[in-house]
């Protein structure tokens, strides 16, 4: 019975966005339902309304970490960062910094996450940084980098 009421957890971004921007417009509009029906004065939806905003900026930042993330690729010999590729043979160490899933939004029995995490990779010549969302590619990237440098 426990597994029927465990949440499945979806990281698409797509689902990611529309989770954050649908329930931030369902406060809103409920707010300004308030404010059309006389329930509230305008004066005081708009507080809310800004208030509720103020609180949803974190939320509202993961869409842009999400818009503006790193696309990695490993082809054969090279890992491909943002188009530019770095030869496997180069690298000599990693570090990972990951942070916290976040959870945004839970619908139909399935919770949507964040997770975020970046890669430091040591080169001979300097160390590059790139940024990976979701919990499979980062630790699919970890593991891949383990066994490169094992």
């Amino acid at each position: 019975m426990k597994e029927f009421l465990k949440s499945n957890i979806d990281e698409t971004p797509s689902m990611i966005i529309l989770g954050i921007i649908l329930l931030y417009l369902l406060a809103a509009g409920f707010v300004s339902y308030l404010a059309f029906l006389h329930r509230l004065t305008i004066l005081n939806a708009a507080i809310i309304i800004v208030i509720f905003t103020l609180m949803y900026i974190p939320r509202f930042l993961i869409i842009k970490k999400l818009l503006k993330k790193d696309e990695v690729k490993i082809i054969e010999n090279y890992i491909m960062i943002n188009g530019v590729g770095i030869d496997l043979s180069e690298i000599q160490d990693f570090r990972i910094e990951a942070s916290k899933p976040q959870v945004v939004f839970f619908i139909n029995n399935k919770m949507l996450v964040f997770y975020h995490a970046k890669f430091y990779l040591k080169l001979p010549a300097e160390e590059i940084a790139f940024s990976v969302i979701g919990s499979a590619k980062i630790q699919l990237l970890k593991e891949f980098l383990q066994q490169l440098l094992s």
